[in-house]
């Protein structure tokens, strides 16, 4: 069961990506015709754990000291959350198309594009993709914007998600060919290039940008036991258990290492980033930590 405040986080998280979306949406649509097409763009966006946004807003309030409460919903804050969700959504839509993993569920529900067209899901992700730019080019300190503008979108291109995503695919058709150092390399920039990003903006807006190399190991350490946990749980826990689809993978951690050395990863992970949560002294990132080992979901 999740905490109180990471519940709270959570909600002023939606909260924010409710009250920006319908400020933009309500903005640039004047036709009624257009409205299935914005449910299909807000659904994409709801639910889920919201991980790299609260790890986002949790580094801002740690290095800033500010509380929740003194947030307001135009600070740069939060066009950051929203950008950093939109982003992430974006990944899952297009993730999950039938060209890509065809992925019926996540979360126990029906995906985008299962859920509306297929060419809803594409023009849904592209459209959030573009949103996450002009919200981060919306954040009012200048400086701040430029840094993270470069951040996500190292994250998200050529030396990022996409790109690596790409590398994914081709591993998908080539499996013989793919080693262990590969598969490391993938899941970097893949998926944890997000969650870096996520991390580092955060640091940023609390003006503490010469202390980002200083988490660099966590934020890799981090990812790591993240997409590990997640090979674990398609391995030893079922669909109903998980909420989304799972299998056996001839590319994964427990393929490359089997199921005890795994675990045995997993749990040196585990330590490093949580000391390295306590000498930040947030009891919130020790959580988070213990949370991505021990959770089902």
């Amino acid at each position: 069961m999740l905490p109180n405040w990471y519940e709270e986080y959570k909600m002023f998280i939606e909260k924010s990506i409710d009250i920006t979306l319908d400020k933009y949406i309500t903005k640039n649509n004047s036709n009624s015709w257009l409205e299935y097409f914005r449910d299909a763009i807000i659904y994409a966006t709801r639910g889920w754990k919201k991980l790299r946004a609260i790890l986002a807003l949790e580094m801002y309030l740690s290095f800033s000291k500010k509380q929740l409460s003194e947030i307001d919903f135009n600070d740069d804050i939060v066009q950051l959350l929203v950008a950093i969700e939109c982003m992430h959504a974006y990944s899952l839509v297009h993730d999950d198309l039938p060209c890509m993993d065809n992925d019926e569920y996540r979360r126990g529900q029906l995906t985008t594009w299962k859920k509306y067209w297929e060419y809803q899901a594409v023009l849904t992700g592209d459209l959030l993709n573009t949103f996450c730019f002009e919200l981060l080019s919306d954040i009012k300190n200048k400086n701040h914007a430029i840094s993270v503008l470069k951040i996500i979108s190292q994250s998200t291109g050529f030396s990022g998600m996409i790109w690596w995503q790409i590398s994914d695919m081709y591993f998908e058709e080539n499996s013989e060919n793919l080693t262990y150092s590969d598969l490391l390399e993938i899941h970097n920039k893949k998926t944890g290039a997000l969650i870096k990003a996520s991390i580092l903006s955060g640091i940023v807006l609390a003006n503490h940008e010469d202390e980002q190399d200083e988490f660099a190991s966590f934020w890799e350490k981090l990812w790591l036991a993240f997409q590990i946990k997640d090979d674990l749980l398609d391995v030893e826990w079922s669909f109903e258990e998980t909420w989304k689809s799972v299998w056996w993978e001839e590319k994964g951690f427990v393929y490359f290492l089997w199921l005890e050395k795994t675990k045995l990863e997993l749990h040196n992970l585990i330590v490093y980033c949580d000391n390295k949560a306590k000498e930040l002294q947030s009891e919130k990132l020790e959580f988070i930590v213990q949370y991505i080992e021990k959770r089902t979901k």
